[in-house]
């Protein structure tokens, strides 16, 4: 069951001091407890003991990754793996097998089902935190390059070709209507047959922004662009990606750039003098 809209930041982000948030699958009560021990100064817990709860749970909470435990009742880990990336919402977040077979063919069929990483059991606790971490520090340098690279698209922020599809059409869709001021969530929605809920759901826990900061993003992307391949004034710039004034534009742009339009403009030509 979905929250409503108001409930939703909430959910999302309903952790400790902004820690990213793993879901533990795994009905051994011993090893479910030792992998929260292991993990959870780091990083916000959810646990559950069978792969339906474990569903259930990543559909709710969204966590940032999940790691699940092959053999469990009701639901395995392999058919949860399948379920969580067969779902539009969950199919990006970060999956990992944790099973007691060491065959090649175990290997093939995790990984065939979406299973991002796969490890046996003994587990190696060095090897696992050090995957975690890595996980998510690319995911943060991605969503750096995004915001700071105009070039960029939101495309590059997920793995399988149908979020990648999924987020050509969402700045598609922007782009187009990039010059009206009040392009808005309901917009957007109609245009991509999308519930506000599921498009609020999808850009935070891919993007870590809301919508209206997402279409924020993509307007001052597209400012640059402008600016580095036209001689026109500020008021044009603003006037092009639906900002009302020139003032409201440096503001904005200031505030997600650390620069103001002129300085960033100046600045990208010193790297780039053909920009």
């Amino acid at each position: 069951m979905l929250m409503p809209d108001s409930d939703l930041q909430e959910a999302i982000s309903n952790n400790i001091e902004g820690r990213h948030r793993i879901l533990i699958v795994e009905d051994n009560t011993e090893l479910r407890l030792f992998l929260r021990q292991l993990l959870e100064k780091q990083y916000t817990i959810y646990e559950a003991a069978d792969g339906e709860t474990g569903y259930y749970q990543s559909v709710e909470k969204l966590p940032d990754a999940i790691i699940s435990d092959v053999m469990m009742p009701k639901i395995n880990g392999i058919e949860l793996c399948k379920m969580v990336k067969e779902n539009f919402e969950t199919r990006h977040i970060p999956f990992i097998i944790l099973s007691a077979k060491d065959s090649l063919e175990s290997k093939v069929d995790s990984l065939g089902y979406g299973a991002d990483f796969y490890f046996s059991k003994p587990l190696s606790n060095e090897l696992l935190l050090l995957t975690i971490k890595n996980i998510f520090e690319q995911r943060e340098n991605l969503r750096t390059r995004f915001l700071n690279d105009y070039l960029t698209n939101a495309a590059m922020l997920v793995k399988s070709d149908v979020d990648k599809q999924f987020f050509e059409k969402l700045t598609g869709v922007i782009n187009d209507n990039i010059a009206n001021a009040d392009l808005d969530v309901d917009f957007i929605c109609d245009k991509l047959y999308m519930s506000r809920t599921t498009l609020y759901r999808k850009i935070k826990s891919v993007t870590d922004s809301s919508i209206g900061e997402f279409i924020r993003t993509l307007r001052l992307k597209k400012s640059v662009e402008i600016m580095t391949h036209e001689d026109i004034s500020m008021n044009e710039v603003a006037n092009r990606i639906g900002m009302q004034s020139s003032s409201n534009f440096s503001r904005a742009f200031k505030k997600e750039y650390g620069k103001s339009p002129l300085q960033y403009i100046r600045a990208l030509r010193e790297i780039s003098p053909g920009a």
